[in-house]
This record gives C-alpha cells, structure tokens and sequence, in this order.
C-alpha cells in the first residue's frame, strides 16, 4: 500500500464527513506532495493533512 492509499484510507477512518476534500490521487508518493496538493485546496485542510501524515509515518502499518 502506498502512502497516499495509507493516507486516503486514514482519512476515510478518522474524517469521513472530509474524505472527499482531503483524499489525494493514489498515484502520490511523497508526504510533501501530499501536502502540497491539499494545501493548495486551503491552509485549514492542508493542516489537517499535516497532521494525518505525522500519524501515519510515526506509526507505519
């Protein structure tokens, strides 16, 4: 599973009312792109994503 799958799946587990606003293109491999694509969308949900991305990668599946 790819970091963006891990992250998209963690984001349909923790917030399923902002899946669809913070879900990513599968395709992504890096936290920073990630990143930098919600941010884009806005800063709250770019926070958001920062923070679902320290969860994930401190705690790997």
């Amino acid at each position: 599973m790819t970091l963006a799958q891990r992250y998209n799946a963690e984001v349909t587990r923790l917030l399923p009312h902002f899946a669809e606003d913070l879900s990513v293109d599968p395709a992504l491999t890096s936290a920073s792109q990630i990143d930098e694509f919600v941010f884009r969308q806005s800063e709250y949900l770019g926070g958001m994503a920062t923070v679902i991305l320290a969860m994930i990668t401190q705690n790997p599946a």
